[in-house]
C-alpha cells in the first residue's frame, strides 16, 4: 500500500511547527543565530518552510501523483533534501553547541530523528 500524500505533508508541517516552537524556546540571544543557520543550511527560512508546507497540505489530496506536485514544486525534492540533511545533522551542532548537558542532547537526537523521517517519507514517495 502506498503512503497517502496527505499524511505525508501534514508531517512535513508538524514536523516545522515542531521546529519552530524549538526556536522559540531558546535564548533570545541564540535565536537569530538558529533561524540564520537553519536558512543557511536548508535555503528557506523556518517561516518560509512552513509557509510551503501549508501551501501543500491545502493542494494535495489522497489522489494525488508524486509527478503532479513535483510539476507544481519542481525543486521540492532538492530542497526537502536540503530539510533532511538539516535534521541529521542537528545533533553533531547541538552537541557543539551544549557541551555536557546529555539530557537535553538526548532529546535533541530523538526530534532530529523523527524529524528526519518524516522528511525522507515524503521525499520517497516523490520518488
Amino acid at each position: 500500500m502506498s503512503p497517502d500524500p496527505v499524511t505525508l505533508v501534514t508531517a512535513l508541517r508538524d514536523v516545522l511547527d515542531d521546529t519552530k516552537r524549538d526556536f522559540s524556546s531558546m535564548p533570545f540571544f541564540v535565536r537569530p543565530m538558529a533561524n540564520r543557520g537553519f536558512a543557511n543550511r536548508t535555503g528557506r527560512s523556518i517561516e518560509e518552510w512552513r509557509q510551503l508546507a501549508s501551501a501543500l497540505v491545502s493542494e494535495v489530496k489522497p489522489d494525488t501523483e508524486p509527478a503532479r506536485l513535483l510539476e507544481r514544486h519542481p525543486r521540492l525534492r532538492e530542497h526537502l533534501e536540503q530539510l533532511a540533511e538539516n535534521y541529521r545533522t542537528a545533533p553533531e551542532r547541538a552537541s557543539k553547541g551544549m557541551g555536557a548537558l546529555a539530557g537535553t542532547l538526548q532529546r535533541v537526537q530523538e526530534a532530529s530523528r523523527r524529524r528526519e523521517e518524516a522528511v525522507r517519507a515524503l521525499i520517497a514517495w516523490l520518488g
